[in-house]
């Protein structure tokens, strides 16, 4: 089954439950619901985690769910893989009194339940660290407008370790029988060192061919530790010299706001349905291809200091000028949330790539205007 955030819903996941008479129930629904061993369930959004744990709390997928989304525990479980790998967790309080002297940066702080990339700051050194705890605090009470407390915890925090290394983003799902199945790869690109936004992901047959084995020996090792089968999930990870090492892994779901049918777009595999089905992409078919052009999905932000109420309007035909070739213009009607649009698009060109990552939005943004007293 689909459960469901009826805003933000991906067309494609839609016309897959439709033609595969999948039921799809919607996260505001009271229950109950009835799930067994063998059911497999995919969400759309963090926060039909909330309504899972209430309508079925001893399920392996609930309490699995529970364990990885809390990213201190999901770091305290891969100790044994990354023993040298430092964290704490903290109380905001906490944080905001800790003595900086005895950090060892760089360093991340970020929410212990999280979503995007709310209240991510990567803090190189002590000099840093005043302002990156301010700002931090900062986007927390911002989200409390925005993100529920299941989705965004604004409490909790972790501290952990820079991991330097190019950073990759895996759809995938233990399949009936416990074993990972990839659904696709993409790399994610960053506008600067201290940038953490979820702007840019790309993918090619050169970069899955480049790290598939990598990320299929990590998943082969995480599903040991996990024992849970068709389970659905996203992973992050870092390419470091120590190898693949996992940054979160967001249960339950694929790359958020429908992102995840970018795979459809670059190899033609639609993973709600071969979750659904069991089935496994034929990657070495896939990547005997000639074609290497770069296919991509780019989100459309508005930047934390402007609530979606305040906004007037944005020119989405504007901004569609800035790309060669737009597979999919999909616009993101969500009230709860600071996306705007998904764009997917091909390129032949990194610097195209390049350059839609540092696309200035100010230009196609209104606000409304506010009143002015007597």
């Amino acid at each position: 089954m689909f459960i469901i955030k009826k805003e933000n819903v991906s067309p494609m996941l839609m016309e897959t439950a439709q033609r595969l008479h999948i039921p799809v129930i919607d996260e505001e629904c009271e229950g109950p619901l009835v799930l067994d061993e063998h059911s497999r369930v995919l969400t759309n959004s963090e926060a039909c985690l909330q309504r899972l744990n209430e309508w079925a709390p001893h399920h392996p997928f609930t309490r699995i769910s529970q364990m990885v989304k809390q990213k201190a525990t999901f770091r305290a479980m891969l100790s044994d893989l990354f023993p040298d790998y430092y964290f704490q967790l903290v109380s905001l309080q906490e944080l905001r009194s800790m003595p900086k002297e005895i950090l060892p940066f760089p360093l991340v702080i970020k929410p212990n339940k999280g979503y995007s990339s709310v209240g991510v700051k990567l803090v190189q050194d002590r000099s840093e660290w005043d302002r990156s705890v301010a700002e931090l605090y900062s986007e927390l009470t911002l989200s409390k407008g925005v993100y529920s407390e299941s989705v965004v915890d604004q409490d909790e925090i972790i501290i952990e370790k820079w991991i330097d290394g190019e950073e990759y983003a895996v759809d995938c799902y233990f399949d009936r029988e416990g074993k990972p199945v990839i659904l696709n790869i993409l790399k994610r690109m960053f506008a600067s060192s201290t940038d953490t936004s979820d702007r840019m992901y790309y993918t090619s047959t050169s970069i899955v061919t480049e790290v598939f084995h990598e990320v299929e020996e990590f998943l082969h090792k995480l599903s040991g530790m996990l024992e849970v089968s068709n389970y659905p999930f996203h992973l992050e990870l870092r390419r470091s010299e120590a190898g693949m090492m996992a940054i979160e892994l967001n249960p339950l779901r694929f790359a958020g706001a429908g992102t995840t049918d970018i795979s459809t777009h670059a190899y033609g595999i639609n993973g709600a349905e071969a979750y659904m089905l069991n089935e496994r992409p034929d990657w070495s078919e896939i990547l005997k291809r000639t074609d290497d052009r770069v296919y991509g999905f780019c989100c459309i932000e508005l930047p934390v200091d402007i609530l979606k109420q305040d906004l007037q309007s944005f020119d989405h035909e504007a901004l569609k000028e800035r790309f060669s070739d737009i597979l999919e213009y999909r616009n993101v009607e969500s009230s709860d949330d600071q996306m705007l649009s998904v764009v997917f698009f091909r390129t032949s060109s990194m610097e195209e790539v390049h350059d839609l990552l540092h696309i200035e939005l100010t230009p196609y943004i209104t606000e409304k205007k506010v009143g002015v007293p007597l």
